[in-house]
């Protein structure tokens, strides 16, 4: 009798211990659901560190953005539509709109290797989302923070003529075209 109470007992922990699969999110599904993009995108997801070893060394992509912000979205659609033309196999992702508040020593060292290509505004430098670069061995080749302004989000500015310019701008940014003046 008591080999049974125990196997009994041994059955109803065992059925009410089963292990559950936890399926991992890649990074491209969850930048897929954060941006309303296709889920067979580049996105590789970076934390700040990484983010700082990336302007050290390797030619790279860079997207830092904000989903919370309609702008990024609209990069993100057209940054993509060309990275898949040119078959780019990663694009690295960062969001850096909580590090000047969080840790203001971060936010000023990846602002001391963006200032040559961002606006000064009296004695600050401005970070404006979404900015895209290519860099290679260390150097930022090419940029564009086209959809930062407002005035560049509506349907109206954004004509056929305008998605083309940004089309090309992505296009260099992607192929590692070093700009003569960059946007």
């Amino acid at each position: 009798m008591k080999r049974v109470v125990v196997l009994v007992a041994f059955l109803i922990l065992l059925s009410g211990c089963s292990v559950k699969k936890v399926e991992e999110v890649t990074d491209s599904e969850k930048f897929s659901q954060e941006y309303n993009v296709s889920k067979n995108n580049p996105m590789v997801y970076v934390n700040y560190d990484k983010l700082m070893k990336l302007f050290e060394e390797g030619s790279h992509i860079l997207f830092l953005a904000d989903s919370d912000y309609e702008g990024s979205s609209k990069a993100a659609q057209l940054l993509l539509q060309e990275a898949k033309k040119q078959k780019v196999e990663k694009i690295y992702y960062y969001n850096p709109k909580k590090l000047k508040e969080k840790n203001p020593k971060k936010y000023k060292e990846l602002i001391n290797h963006l200032k040559d290509f961002l606006e000064k505004e009296e004695e600050e430098y401005l970070l404006s989302l979404p900015d895209i670069y290519s860099l290679k061995d260390g150097k930022i080749l090419n940029h564009s923070n086209y959809f930062s302004k407002e005035e560049e989000l509506s349907e109206e500015h954004l004509t056929k003529k305008i998605k083309e310019e940004i089309r090309k701008k992505y296009q260099e940014i992607i192929t590692f075209k070093e700009c003569i003046e960059c946007d």
